[in-house]
């Protein structure tokens, strides 16, 4: 008898990791076309680099940490993105892409779903707020493009992140009320999230001092993809 044990993440057939690539394609495509950078981080980022970014304050639920207590495990690609440009002055907006393995401590979990270890393609902007905002437009509609494309037929809604503590539920009010945070949604999952894309205003650039030639903080904006979401539900024969 062959005995299941729970797995972080789900152990994919040669045909799903197929899949998977496939779609990452397409968005590393997108990243290219806005002439991005290509980045590879690791799996482990300091703990000093979360708390810079108040990752601990508002999420500490979620938060993994490596047998060091300086290290975590990642939980989202773009905050290795700031600690590597903290403290530069950037001449020209600036367009980073990673795709990364991520980490949430999940009270429960489902393959495809919700999963306490995942990939993610992330895409993170840096310049000027009009820049910013016009990139987003031009970023919905390229990612509901590929969603399409593979089947993923959904709807854009305003959102917030729901893991918010009590105390910081003022974030996620403001995060919905302004609509800086958008999700790509499939409804034949519930209105499953599939991407986001999450404008944070001068935050990040004030966090890590990160500022333009004037000296003013960058705005920053990410676009996120589930890799594991979109390859568990898309139509294979599509991708």
């Amino acid at each position: 008898m062959i005995r299941e044990y729970p797995q972080a993440a789900p152990v994919r057939c040669l045909n799903q990791q197929t899949v998977l690539d496939r779609i990452d394609a397409r968005v590393r495509g997108l990243a290219a076309s806005m002439g991005a950078r290509e980045m590879q981080y690791p799996a482990l980022i300091a703990r000093e680099v979360l708390e810079q970014a108040e990752y601990t304050q508002a999420f500490p639920h979620l938060l993994m940490s490596a047998c060091p207590t300086t290290w975590c495990l990642s939980p989202a690609v773009c905050y290795h993105t700031y600690a590597h440009l903290a403290h530069r002055t950037l001449e020209d907006p600036m367009v980073v892409t990673a795709r990364g393995r991520c980490f949430r401590a999940e009270t429960g979990s489902a393959p495809g779903e919700r999963q306490i270890e995942f990939e993610m393609r992330e895409i993170v902007l840096l310049g000027a707020q009009a820049w910013i905002d016009a990139s987003a437009e031009t970023a919905r509609l390229a990612v509901e493009t590929i969603a399409r494309d593979a089947g993923l037929s959904g709807d854009w809604e305003a959102a917030e992140d729901p893991f918010f503590l009590p105390a910081a539920a003022g974030k996620a009010l403001m995060q919905r009320l302004l609509k800086v945070k958008v999700e790509y949604q499939w409804p034949q999952a519930g209105g499953l999230a599939l991407a986001s894309i999450n404008r944070h205003g001068p935050f990040f650039g004030q966090r890590f001092h990160i500022v333009m030639p004037d000296g003013t903080p960058v705005h920053t904006m990410c676009i996120a993809v589930g890799l594991d979401r979109w390859a568990h539900h898309a139509r294979k024969e599509q991708v």
